[in-house]
């Protein structure tokens, strides 16, 4: 599962970050990503105060499920990613319950449960760091983007209209590589959230959103009971890039 992660990680974000991203009120979300980074120093990622949006199981390639649930505040300021994978990988059955937070320039990591073939492995430890390196360096990018050149390369499509879990969204495709240019990915957006996102036989969809909704504070905190890690994330990046050229 960890291999499959790590391979997979990179062409996952830049489908995200080219069609997911944004905040401005335009249908573009090219467009939308860069002016949003390059304008305000905490963007808006949704055009909805607050929000939860529940996700179908998906498929992780005959390994396992992972169901995942965002919750949101303050336009997409504070959000929490809370995830179920369940995976059973040549006899060892993984159970894992964890939240992902990202509250303004802080990410923070813990897991709420795990178990490996029924045995209790939970760690109590959260992890905390700063991510605001991270944002500068999209900003830097973003500023220096040329968003035709961009749609161009990547063959951006706007493939009209798709209802999903109740709302209309905006559908979207790119190609990842100019030599397959059947092989897109695509994405549809309803308000800045995605409602789908599809790569080969890779699918995440919406199956409710509740707009608007109080979303307690909570699910941006860390609960009582945790010894707080306090991390490098841009090292622990780096180290995980050099993992992975290594293999």
């Amino acid at each position: 599962m960890k291999h499959f992660t790590k391979k997979t990680s990179g062409i996952v974000l830049l489908s995200a970050l080219v069609l997911f991203s944004g905040c401005s009120k335009s249908d573009n979300p090219v467009s939308n990503a860069v002016s949003s980074l390059t304008s305000e120093s905490q963007p808006k990622r949704y055009e909805i105060k607050s929000g939860i949006v529940h996700y179908a199981p998906m498929n992780l390639m005959g390994m396992g499920t992972t169901t995942e649930t965002l919750y949101f505040d303050d336009y997409g300021r504070k959000e929490a990613v809370e995830t179920i994978t369940e995976s059973n990988v040549m006899g060892i059955k993984t159970y894992e319950h964890r939240v992902q937070i990202t509250d303004g320039t802080i990410g923070i990591s813990y897991e709420i449960r795990k178990t490996v073939n029924g045995k209790d492995e939970t760690s109590k430890v959260a992890q905390k760091g700063d991510i605001s390196e991270f944002q500068d360096m999209a900003k830097m990018m973003a500023s220096t983007m040329d968003i035709n050149e961009l749609k161009k390369n990547m063959d951006y499509r706007e493939e009209g209209t798709e209802t999903i879990a109740g709302v209309t969204g905006k559908k979207y495709s790119v190609a990842m590589n100019k030599e397959q240019p059947d092989a897109r990915v695509y994405g549809v957006m309803y308000k800045n959230i995605v409602l789908k996102s599809e790569m080969g036989s890779i699918s995440k969809t919406a199956e409710r959103i509740e707009e608007n909704a109080a979303v307690p504070a909570s699910k941006f905190a860390i609960p009582e009971g945790y010894t707080v890690e306090e991390v490098n994330l841009a090292e622990e990046m780096k180290k995980a890039g050099m993992e992975e050229s290594e293999e």
